[in-house]
């Protein structure tokens, strides 16, 4: 009888640890490795609930990600500490997780890209008249 509970517990850790692994594989799949260095730009992902002046505002109103902060020193392995301004008024050491890196926009003609102007559509005062009028006709 004893023989068999083993043998049970044995085929349940080999379950455990197949599916356990199916897990890691599933989440390391987007999971990338972040080298920052000291004097990078970062964005830093904060938590709503960390700031009492946001709790009372909408979660789709506030801003997912702050910044851009200036890297300071790396604590410890995964930990960096950030050039926060002091209005936010929060500890400046932030887990590697809570990190994004920043991108500036690369429109600068000295760069050798050409700096795009702003899209603009032009409609017809004729053709913007004739839909109108199609879709309250179609309407009623």
């Amino acid at each position: 009888m004893a023989k068999g509970l083993e043998e049970q517990l044995d085929t349940a850790k080999s379950y455990l640890d197949k599916e356990a692994k199916k897990m890691k594989n599933f989440v390391d799949r987007k999971r990338h490795p972040t080298d920052y260095r000291v004097g990078d730009m970062v964005m830093v992902k904060f938590n709503p609930r960390q700031f009492k002046a946001l709790r009372g505002m909408h979660q789709n109103l506030i801003r997912k990600c702050e910044g851009p902060f200036k890297i300071v020193a790396k604590v410890g392995k995964i930990s960096y500490k950030l050039d926060v301004t002091s209005y936010l008024k929060i500890y400046p050491v932030f887990h590697a997780n809570m990190l994004k890196p920043y991108h500036e926009d690369n429109d600068d003609p000295s760069r050798g890209q050409s700096s795009r102007a702003p899209m603009t559509i032009t409609v017809s005062p004729d053709r913007e008249s004739e839909a109108i009028i199609y879709y309250q006709a179609r309407r009623k």
